[in-house]
């Protein structure tokens, strides 16, 4: 019987691979172990780093972003050209990047505080993209100062310091240290930050709150002494006291005094003040006298203690740079009111607005007298143009007059009975209205408006 071998080459290699290894076995017997063959470390896979020089491929930008980027872009602008320091290049947004921070915290309330108090947060986030986010800036609105921004890597023990425009790390944390400086704050205040990041949301809002008590309150904190006929005489009372006892000097601010309106005076008081002058209880006295001139006025003062205020940076800053914040604690005190004639027109402007031909409009003003023993019942009202100039289709405007029930006053109409069609053009007009009173003979309201022709008719009227 004939036997046939057949030829395995896979057997064969086997074969081959035996005899090496017996061979290597050997040699090993012979010569002794080679020298350590050095393997380089694996490196991590590198975070892909999106600056400028990067080009990643991104989801087009919706024009709602594009517009807080370009925000973003005027806001840099515009700090540079006050020297602000500069801040991180803004990067492109990439899909994959997202810096959170979880609900509801994004805001911090710290309930009651005092004027001039500064209060603390850190704000935690974390890096919870496919690839690096980065941070470009943060914002913040007047009154918050934003400290150091830190980031902790993933495994790391402790934070470093961030520098704005580099990426940080999938799984990294991100604290924000933010101040609020309640020197210039009272009552319910709420300052805001803005974060830009290369996240597609852009700019993450955050919010610091505070009900901050004031170091001195004024009652009324606005005084408004109303409509004082002319000739006679009104007094108010402002009270100002500090919120929590402390005695203190008080002065006017001048380095910013407006006129004080003729006819009107104030003075300034401690109540029960010790041998220095302070006290915790101060009192304003206005007057507004009988020869106080016609018409609206007002005054507004600023109050200044002698306690000063801390010494916050953004004080240091301005003081450096020579620009004018207060110094120390200090109370707005604002006061108003209205000198009447023997009479009075209100409002002393009519607008008949946008009229279209045809249509009518009607418009009212009304003459009131102070003059208990005066008569109102011979006013009379004439149409006139402006200037002398004629008054365009005059012969569509009419005026009126009856008496206004409840008081010595009467009201005026003023009618417009609808432009004729093509009318196209404005108009400007006086009612000069005849009062019969020997201090103010003569009241005079003016009053205009445009009228557009509607489309396809020829101009005309």
């Amino acid at each position: 019987m004939t036997q046939h071998l057949h030829r395995n080459p896979l057997r064969r290699g086997a074969v081959a691979l035996t005899l090496l290894a017996l061979g290597s076995a050997a040699a090993l017997a012979q010569d002794g172990p080679p020298p350590p063959v050095k393997v380089p470390p694996k490196q991590p896979k590198p975070v892909p780093v999106i600056g400028r020089d990067a080009e990643p491929k991104v989801n087009p930008i919706s024009p709602e972003d594009q517009k807080k980027l370009d925000a973003f872009d005027e806001a840099q602008r515009l700090k540079a050209a006050e020297g602000a320091v500069p801040v991180g290049p803004r990067p492109p947004v990439n899909p994959k990047a997202k810096l959170e921070i979880p609900f509801g915290l994004e805001k911090y309330d710290f309930g009651l505080s005092r004027q001039g108090d500064q209060l603390q947060h850190t704000f935690v986030f974390k890096s919870t993209g496919e690839e690096a986010v980065i941070i470009s800036q943060a914002s913040p609105t007047c009154g918050c100062a934003v400290g150091q921004i830190k980031v902790k890597p993933e495994g790391a023990s402790e934070p470093a310091p961030y520098i704005l425009g580099q990426p940080i790390a999938p799984g990294s944390e991100v604290t924000l240290e933010a101040t609020l400086d309640t020197s210039s704050k009272t009552n319910q205040t709420q300052v805001r930050i803005n974060v830009y990041t290369n996240d597609p949301v852009g700019t993450i809002g955050l919010s610091l709150n505070a009900n901050v008590e004031p170091f001195l309150r004024a009652t009324p904190a606005f005084l408004q002494l109303g409509d004082i006929p002319q000739g006679q005489e009104r007094t108010g009372l402002i009270d100002v006291r500090t919120t929590r006892g402390e005695s203190v000097l008080l002065t006017e601010d001048t380095t910013r005094q407006i006129p004080v309106p003729e006819g009107f005076s104030y003075e300034l008081r401690a109540v029960n003040p010790d041998a220095e002058g302070k006290s915790s209880h101060w009192q304003i006295s206005m007057r507004v006298a009988p020869e106080a001139v016609e018409g609206p006025r007002g005054y507004a003062m600023t109050l200044l203690t002698d306690v000063p205020l801390p010494q916050t940076e953004e004080l240091k800053k301005s003081l450096a740079t020579g620009k004018a914040l207060p110094t120390v604690y200090n109370l707005p005190v604002n006061v108003n009111y209205r000198v009447l004639g023997v009479l009075s027109i209100n409002p002393q402007y009519l607008s008949m607005g946008l009229v279209r031909p045809g249509a009518a409009v009607v418009r009212n003003v009304r003459l009131v007298s102070q003059d208990p023993n005066f008569d109102l019942s011979g006013v009379a009202v004439k149409i006139e143009g402006e200037n002398g100039e004629p008054l365009q289709w005059a012969e569509h405007f009419k005026a009126s007059v009856k008496p206004a029930l409840g008081q010595n006053a009467v009201d005026i109409q003023l009618e417009l009975d609808g432009l004729p069609e093509g009318a196209d053009g404005s108009f400007r007009g006086v009612l000069v209205v005849t009062t019969g009173h020997p201090q103010k003979p003569q009241e005079l309201v003016r009053f205009s408006g445009v009228c557009r022709k509607l489309a396809g008719v020829p101009a005309g009227g």
